[in-house]
C-alpha cells in the first residue's frame, strides 16, 4: 500500500522525512512525500483556539485546496496546528476510514507545550509514534490494551512517552490474520 505523507501548514521538514521513512520500516507501506497544503481556515473554532480534526481532513480531502487528491490512495496529513475531536479535549492524530485519510497533530507532542525545554528527538519519536498509530488504523488495527504498543490509546503525552514504536506481538497476529504484514 502506498501512504502520502502531507504536511499541513509548516511541520519541520526532517520530522516529515523521519515519518515518512519510518512508516516504511515499521509497516508493510511505501510513502510519498507530497507539497505542503495550507492549514484550512474553516476548521478553525474561535471559541476553542484549536483546529477540528475531523473538519480538517474533510476540508484536506474535499475540492477545496487539495482538489488535487486521489482518494484511493490513503494520506496522513502532518500538521503543526492543535487539533481536537467532538467530546475530547484534544486528540494527537484522528484517522478517518471514509477518506482513507489521518492527520497527526505536532503542537501537543512538543515540550514547549508542557513549558518545557524543546527536544526535536523527543518530538521526532513522538510524531513517529503517532504517525505509526494512526497508519495502524488505516491498516485495520484497533487500540491495544498493552500501554507499550504503539497501538495503544494515548490520551496524554506520558502515554505516548511509554509507548514503544513497534506493535506487540497481539497486534501483529492481529494484522497478519487480516492478511497486512508489518515490518
Amino acid at each position: 500500500m502506498l501512504v502520502r505523507v502531507i504536511p499541513v501548514g509548516r511541520p519541520p521538514q526532517s520530522i516529515v522525512e523521519t515519518i515518512a521513512n519510518e512508516l516504511s520500516l515499521r509497516t508493510s507501506v511505501k510513502t510519498r512525500i507530497l507539497p505542503a497544503l495550507v492549514v484550512p481556515k474553516e476548521s478553525w473554532n474561535q471559541w476553542r483556539k484549536q483546529y477540528n480534526a475531523e473538519g480538517m481532513l474533510s476540508s484536506l480531502n474535499g475540492t477545496g485546496a487539495a482538489t488535487f487528491i486521489d482518494r484511493s490512495v490513503p494520506s496522513l496529513f502532518l500538521t503543526d496546528v492543535d487539533i481536537y475531536y467532538d467530546g475530547l479535549n484534544f486528540v494527537f492524530g484522528l484517522e478517518d476510514p471514509t477518506l482513507a485519510s489521518c492527520i497527526v497533530s505536532l503542537a501537543r507532542l512538543r515540550q514547549e507545550f508542557y513549558d518545557r525545554v524543546p527536544d526535536i528527538g523527543a518530538l521526532t519519536e513522538r510524531a513517529v509514534k503517532e504517525a505509526v498509530h494512526e497508519v495502524g488504523h488505516m491498516l485495520g488495527i484497533e487500540h491495544c490494551r498493552y500501554p507499550s504498543c504503539v497501538m495503544a490509546f494515548s490520551p496524554s503525552i506520558a502515554d505516548v512517552d511509554a509507548k514503544k514504536t513497534e506493535f506487540c506481538q497481539d497486534c501483529q497476529l492481529k494484522a497478519s490474520i487480516r492478511g497486512v504484514a508489518l515490518e
